[in-house]
């Protein structure tokens, strides 16, 4: 209970009491007058307050007096009064009611008021009249009114307490949420890094049971440690694919649980994929591949895009029309191995089709035309003559898919390719600037080239995709080994596997390479080899040479000049019977992108012998492509490739081989985004303005003719059969043959 305060303490106040209490009690009546209901029952005051005189208090009794009232018998009357008071005030005073739970504002404001402005009121009889007079609250109405103010004012912090505490209750809630999930991710977080810890310890195991016996290439610190570092370069690339990591298999049921930050991470994925311009896994595609040469021409720009067709119509989902020049049959005799010719379009695509048929085991549904091309041999490489666009429907002209985009567009005069198509990706698979520093005046021209070759592509190029890092750096371009090999190889190295388990020797050749015969596609490489080694391989090492080509008198004179055990054998196709007993394939060439015959030899389980060089770095993962550095490291691995067998191909590289992993791999790099289908105002005024310029220059005549772009080629010719290519037709720049 709270301490009662004496009377004589709280006398000491009323001076100021008396000086303020007239004003409030009007005041207050007033504020109720507006308050209450004329209707209200039990009300207090009525009618208007009557003026009273103000009261005095005398500082030494500490009673109320009225000015001018005689100071004598103040003892008798104070105690007389103060009974009268005390009596009074007991049966008077109408004390508020305390109530458990408040009620209303204009409660509040009654029960208040009522208390207050009975101070001053007196009954006079049943009907009497309010008079306003000041009276001192007793004690106990003092600790019973201070009981009301206590319990108002506890309710009243109690709401303010549970409204500012609702916040702070959300945010513990989200936080409690928050650390649950942390504790998910951890736990996740702890299965996989088991379990990427006994991969990564299987890899190992895999790798040293594959580092061979002592004296081996494979046992040296530098060659393990290559391995465990391609094998963490792969592991990070796996890590930054957008969806959650798969089993080595491709299982896509043993993925590995997301946890609730990863599952939100994948879901913004998501949704930034569907604001992709352009995808090619979208069914319904109508998909035009484009490329600068065909079948029978045994080249990888005939190959290798004929067999992209095949696979990316293999299921359907998607048109699908291979795009091949045609030549007319004296450029035909001077390309087409052992004088192969043929009257028409359609009897070389009988031809193509069997190939194909044979090579792949299965008949893809798709169309095959032809574009006017002729065959430039101061270059090597078939040019085409007018406007390949305009043998493309508008109707069909969703996806441009350009093989070797420079080669193609170098003379175009014609349509914008990024105009015609609304998706164009080209795929570069030469090293042209190679080619043009061999020549007399070679850096010149390498110089020139290059910067023809980066116009060119950003004029008709969405995206640039680049089979390696062993070619020049162009716009809007990304670097993936998007080739594959065809099953008819693979089959052959899982025969070779199956014969050495039975305990037989699987080969009974040596060493061979095969490749077009030009001195750029390697022969200079391997000619300075042997005969710089002559004395350390012996006078028993001899190399197979299958390819023609029109440096093929000169490479067989020199070889013999050099007395090296190089044999001329003529062209020949990879998958010819007679090519399955080599254990050895050697590939020195440095001027390849991507050798297409290094993953051949590869899938047929051979040793695949080849330089350091950024256009052999997909190679290098596997087991049984032995990479040199230097003509003594070439010398060793060819010795231990002679003398033992190479390992049976695993299912892990049997997979990155197949066409179908290729496939997979060019779907998800040639997709566009908005940027790159709509690129800034001022990048596309730029390229706009770049496309003007040379197709300006490309057609006039006389410049076209002096750049070596032929003569009579600006226009389409009326029919494929129709065309005959000028004898002269090499331009300022070319080689003099």
């Amino acid at each position: 209970m709270a301490k009662v305060v004496p009377l004589d303490r709280v006398s000491t106040t009323l001076e100021d009491v008396k000086r303020n209490s007239e004003s409030l009690m009007l005041s207050a009546h007033s504020t109720f007058q507006k308050l209450r209901p004329p209707s209200m029952e039990g009300g207090i005051l009525v009618g208007e307050p009557k003026k009273v005189e103000p009261l005095t208090v005398s500082k030494e009794t500490s009673t109320f007096v009225k000015p001018g009232t005689p100071r004598r018998g103040y003892k008798k009357q104070n105690q007389r009064g103060r009974k009268m008071r005390r009596a009074r005030s007991d049966n008077t005073i109408v004390k508020p009611k305390v109530s458990e739970e408040l009620g209303p504002p204009q409660t509040y404001a009654k029960d208040t008021f009522e208390w207050f402005s009975s101070f001053g009121s007196r009954k006079e009889g049943q009907e009497g009249s309010q008079l306003f007079s000041f009276q001192l609250p007793s004690a106990s109405e003092l600790q019973e009114q201070a009981k009301l103010v206590h319990s108002k004012s506890a309710q009243h912090f109690e709401r303010m307490a549970a409204t500012l505490m609702t916040k702070p209750k959300e945010a513990l809630s989200s936080a409690q949420q928050t650390l649950s999930n942390c504790q998910q991710n951890l736990q996740l977080l702890q299965v996989s890094l088991q379990q990427s810890f006994s991969e990564g310890r299987a890899v190992v195991e895999h790798r040293m049971q594959a580092l061979g016996e002592p004296g081996s290439p494979f046992t040296s610190g530098e060659r393990l440690q290559e391995i465990l570092v391609q094998d963490r370069e792969r592991d990070a690339m796996d890590d930054m694919s957008p969806t959650s990591v798969a089993d080595e298999d491709g299982d896509d049921s043993a993925k590995r649980p997301l946890g609730p930050f990863q599952r939100q991470v994948q879901k913004r994925r998501e949704h930034a994929s569907k604001r992709l311009g352009s995808s090619l896994k979208e069914d319904g595609r109508q998909i035009t591949i484009v490329t600068t040469a065909s079948l029978p021409w045994m080249t990888g720009t005939a190959v290798n895009p004929l067999l992209r067709a095949a696979y990316l119509a293999k299921d359907g989902s998607k048109s699908v029309n291979l795009m091949v020049p045609w030549l007319a049959k004296s450029d035909q005799e001077r390309v087409f191995p052992n004088g192969m010719t043929f009257d028409s379009p359609q009897e070389q695509e009988v031809w193509v089709r069997d190939w194909l048929k044979k090579r792949t085991g299965f008949c893809p549904d798709f169309q095959l035309t032809f574009y006017p091309g002729r065959y430039a041999p101061e270059k090597c490489s078939i040019l085409p003559v007018g406007d390949p666009t305009k043998y493309v429907p508008d109707s069909a002209a969703d996806v441009a898919i350009l093989e070797e985009p420079e080669h193609l567009t170098w003379y175009h005069h014609g349509k914008r390719w990024t105009d015609k198509f609304s998706h164009v990706v080209g795929v570069v698979h030469t090293n042209y600037l190679d080619y043009a520093r061999r020549e007399e005046g070679g850096s010149n021209k390498e110089l020139l080239l290059r910067h023809i070759n980066s116009w060119v592509t950003r004029i008709h190029c969405h995206k640039v995709v680049k089979l390696s890092d062993a070619v020049q750096d162009l716009p809007r371009q990304t670097t993936e080994f998007v080739h594959g090999v065809a099953e008819s190889f693979l089959k052959v190295g899982e025969k070779k596997a199956s014969i050495g388990k039975e305990g037989t020797s699987r080969f009974s050749k040596g060493a061979y390479f095969l490749g077009k015969c030009v001195w750029a596609k390697g022969y200079t490489e391997l000619i300075n080899l042997m005969s710089e080694n002559k004395d350390k391989l012996g006078d028993d090492l001899t190399v197979d040479c299958y390819g023609t080509g029109e440096d093929l008198p000169a490479v067989k004179s020199e070889s013999e000049r050099k007395h090296l055990g190089l044999h001329f054998m003529g062209a020949r196709d990879h998958l010819d019977e007679s090519l399955h007993d080599y254990k050895v394939f050697v590939n020195p060439s440095t001027s390849d992108v991507v050798a297409t015959t290094s993953a051949e030899a590869l899938a047929m389980g051979k040793w695949v012998v080849c330089a350091d060089h950024p256009s052999n770095a997909f190679f290098s993962q596997f087991q049984n492509c032995l990479i040199y550095r230097n003509s003594d490291e070439f010398v060793k691995h060819m010795q231990y490739a002679l003398t033992h067998d190479p390992a049976p191909m695993t299912g892990e590289d049997r997979a990155r081989l197949t066409w179908e992993a290729a496939t997979e791999r060019f779907l998800n790099v040639s997709e566009l985004t908005e940027k790159d289908i709509s690129p800034h105002p001022i990048s596309a005024s730029i390229d706009t303005a770049a496309w003007l310029t040379h197709n300006t220059l490309c057609g006039v005549e006389s410049l076209r003719a002096a750049a070596g772009a032929g003569i009579n080629t600006k226009d389409n010719p009326e029919s494929l059969l129709d065309y005959k290519p000028h004898a002269s037709g090499g331009g300022m720049f070319d080689r003099t043959l």
